[in-house]
């Protein structure tokens, strides 16, 4: 299978009828790992990078999760091509634009994807549609033991599993749920919520994660803490915090519902009213 081939066939995520809610659009788990003893991509002269990314390709080949899988050098994709894998949240949009070195490895399905010699050597992610954190972390567990099967990770046992960026120290896990959520938006309630998500350790970013914007009311929401805490705890947190979300925007769509409904009743009470008086007036005059 070719890149343009997987671009073409259709996904879990590409599928709308697939669409298990109305709020939460997709589930994603994000694993950043490296490689022991080895510099991190940034710091990596060209060379190495490509040493890595030939390393990283040969043990996702040979995990069982990623069999059949498309894996191609970010160099060797079109513009085209990387706004759609963009798009898709198959590469981000920094590793759209990395130079030599770097690559992507794809599933069949569109369902994981792993991004090579990005901020870290990997990011392993696995891709949902709809509210499904428990089913996300047990797939995406299950590749990442079968890539460590394969490679010597970065690991501390004081820090965890050594990353690029400290924030990501720890489990190195990014949870997140993309939501669609304009009835909060319009009832301007969004700047409440966003005060409450920071303040359980939680970040609400745009439609492409960090640095964009919230598009047609679309939000990621994810965990913010890596260190301290283990993948289940993260998991149960967050679940709990996009619970209660879903719960106060599907409140604010049936108070929107009913203001709908109430105005309607009126402006038609209105113009009935209207109607009567113009036919009463036509009468008189005949």
């Amino acid at each position: 299978m070719t890149i343009a081939s997987l671009i073409d066939t259709p996904s879990e995520l590409t599928d709308s009828a697939s669409n298990k809610t109305a709020v939460v659009l997709m589930t994603r788990i994000r694993l950043a790992r490296n490689l022991a003893a080895t510099p991190f991509p940034g710091w990596a002269k060209a060379a190495k990078r490509g040493e890595i990314l030939a390393i990283c390709r040969e043990a996702l080949a040979a995990a069982a999760p990623m069999k059949r899988s498309v894996s191609v050098s970010v160099d060797e994709l079109t513009d085209l091509e990387k706004q759609i894998l963009v798009e898709r949240h198959l590469i981000s949009r920094e590793l759209s634009g990395a130079k030599a070195g770097s690559g992507v490895v794809i599933s069949k399905d569109q369902s994981f994807s792993v991004m090579i010699n990005e901020e870290d050597h990997l990011r392993i992610q696995v891709l949902r549609s709809g509210f499904q954190l428990k089913k996300a972390w047990s797939t995406i567990n299950e590749l990442d033991t079968a890539i460590e099967d394969r490679i010597d990770y970065a690991f501390s046992s004081k820090l965890g599993y050594l990353t690029a960026c400290p924030t990501n120290l720890g489990t190195g896990m990014r949870a997140s749920a993309m939501m669609h959520l304009p009835a909060l938006v319009i009832g301007n309630q969004m700047e409440k919520v966003v005060r409450a998500v920071n303040q359980l350790g939680m970040v609400v970013r745009g439609l492409f994660g960090e640095g964009s914007d919230a598009s047609g009311s679309i939000f990621q929401i994810s965990n913010q803490t890596t260190l301290g805490e283990s993948e289940d705890e993260i998991i149960k947190r967050l679940g709990s915090v996009l619970t209660s979300i879903i719960e106060h925007e599907l409140n604010a769509r049936q108070k929107l519902i009913r203001r709908i409904r109430a105005n309607s009743s009126t402006r038609s009470g209105a113009l009935t009213a209207s109607c009567k008086t113009a036919m009463c007036s036509v009468r008189a005059r005949q």
